[in-house]
């Protein structure tokens, strides 16, 4: 009876450790202030460079690319439920840059904190078109399916899957977290105010 009663105390610690990384993750994630993204911009621009400098290959990849959506700071954290959160920006592949907001509630085994950067490459028109059309949001394993690009130790990029329609480059981690499941997250559109 006195390990359930543990056992349901610690249940409960892990999922209100979860929710209110999850809040954190949530929250100020429907529009975005001028200033604000004048800021993401320049740390979107950060990023890019960043990626090309260590990353050998990147340029062609991205000037290939449809469309390449920037996420300069991507947190995720929990324990048993967590939470990922951060906001992005369209840097090419529309007339100006458009935001973004992702956002996902994890479940199942996740323990740790990470941040990180990503960088989408948008390689068809299809792509682009469906993940700027106007639906408020877009869900990666719903809307469509994107590739992981792997890149080795002397920042080579393995090529199998950069001609796939999407494809994630993730790099830049700091912090130790035991998740790897990007099924689920969801990009949202902000507005600016």
């Amino acid at each position: 009876m006195f390990n359930r009663v543990i056992n349901a105390g610690l249940m409960g610690a892990a999922l209100t450790f979860g929710l209110m990384l999850s809040g954190q993750a949530f929250a100020d994630l429907t529009d975005i202030s001028a200033e604000k993204a004048a800021e993401l911009e320049a740390e979107a621009k950060a990023t890019v460079s960043q990626f090309l400098a260590e990353t050998q290959g990147a340029k062609e990849v991205l000037a290939d690319a449809k469309g390449v959506l920037v996420c300069p700071k991507i947190r995720k954290g929990g324990f048993g439920v967590g939470a990922e959160g951060g906001k992005c920006v369209l840097t090419s592949g529309a007339p100006e840059p458009l935001y973004y907001g992702l956002i996902a509630l994890k479940g199942g085994f996740i323990v740790g904190v990470e941040s990180h950067s990503m960088i989408l490459a948008l390689n068809t028109d299809t792509a682009l078109a469906k993940f700027t059309k106007d639906k408020r949001e877009w869900e990666i394993g719903v809307d469509a399916s994107v590739a992981v690009a792997k890149i080795g130790a002397g920042g080579d990029l393995d090529t199998t899957n950069l001609k796939k329609d999407i494809v994630s480059f993730i790099f830049g981690s700091k912090g130790l977290i035991a998740d790897a499941t990007w099924e689920g997250s969801r990009f949202k559109k902000l507005d600016i105010k």
